[in-house]
């Protein structure tokens, strides 16, 4: 599935990026990521900390189920893409990457008033790890009457 540009840009940019995967058994998990890669194929690149987020890279690699929700802190303007993940070798892209999101997350939750002492705990870069996630279907999940709707894709 293809992302558009400004999609892609959203994601890109410093927002919540929050995972959800299930076990076989279907009980929820939640993670998060510090950092994504977007490419307009449809394809992103997720880096989360294996150390903090173990039970959602044990989803992952047991059923590949993923699902990642990218919502900007300033108005909640969100989307949620679902789709097919497996876990990569986190690369220095990645790496970078991260260092650059947890930075640039960090000021802008820092100028909403949140303290970066506050937010540290939930942006934690060790022990990087990687998903790959294919992209089957984007939905809106800003606050409001489109909260819900499918943006594109259909499954």
């Amino acid at each position: 599935m293809w992302l558009d540009q400004d999609l892609a840009n959203f994601m890109s940019s410093p927002v919540m990026i929050i995972l959800g995967t299930s076990n076989d058994a279907l009980q929820p998990e939640i993670g998060r990521a510090v950092g994504a890669l977007v490419r307009l194929d449809g394809e992103i690149e997720l880096v989360l900390s294996a150390w903090q987020w173990p039970g959602t890279l044990s989803n992952v690699r047991a059923n590949g189920r993923l699902s990642a929700t990218f919502a900007r802190p300033s108005d909640y303007v969100s989307y949620q893409v679902k789709g097919h993940a497996v876990v990569v070798p986190p690369t220095e892209e990645h790496r970078a990457g991260a260092a650059a999101y947890i930075e640039s997350i960090s000021a802008v939750l820092a100028e909403l008033g949140l303290e970066r002492e506050v937010s540290a705990p939930w942006l934690v870069n060790r022990d990087l790890a990687a998903l790959s996630l294919s992209v089957d279907s984007v939905f809106v999940q800003t606050p409001g009457a489109k909260a819900g709707q499918m943006l594109q894709g259909g499954q």
